[in-house]
């Protein structure tokens, strides 16, 4: 039996394609090795046009924007909480974004607005550093001494404003 012709050429890639095109528009400090350049510059990249560029375009200025290192996530950020907490905080999440296994992301969300906030925390973590964490046996004390903890922070989130970016 032949073999079928391929419909699609073996470089296309239209997802890789777009994330070039996303990647090439965003500036970078550290310097890419030249063959890699010169790949990016000669694939075919599919353009998003925002405002902003349409902008440039109109006024002649194409910035110099170089491509810029994958960053690997292989760091693990680990706590303990029981089953039931584990399987409420999926449901929360599937509720919010319609889709499984999303818990990570919204987590990393989470830590993004307390990095938003760090300036307002500085300058309550004194009151936090006062209260006294309870022992481990102390389910009730532990209860309020993370409810405080939430008080102080949604303070300093509110007080922060919304993140940047």
């Amino acid at each position: 039996m032949a073999k079928r012709a391929p419909i699609l050429s073996q470089d296309y890639n239209p997802v890789g394609a777009r994330l070039r095109g996303v990647l090439s528009h965003v500036p970078s400090t550290s310097t890419g090795s030249r063959a890699h350049e010169e790949q990016l510059e000669t694939s075919h990249v599919v353009e998003i046009k925002s405002h902003d560029s349409q902008e440039r375009e109109g006024r002649g200025v194409i910035p110099n924007l170089q491509p810029f290192k994958k960053e690997i996530k292989e760091s693990y950020l680990r706590f303990r909480c029981t089953d039931a907490e584990r399987k409420k905080w999926h449901d929360i999440t599937r509720e919010i974004t319609g889709e499984h296994n999303q818990l990570s992301h919204v987590m990393r969300a989470c830590l993004l607005v307390l990095e938003n906030s760090y300036d307002e925390l500085k300058k309550i973590s004194p009151d936090i550093q006062r209260m006294k964490r309870p022992s481990s046996q102390d389910s009730m004390g532990l209860a309020i001494y993370e409810q405080r903890i939430s008080q102080y922070l949604f303070d300093a989130i509110k007080a922060a404003g919304r993140p940047k970016g």
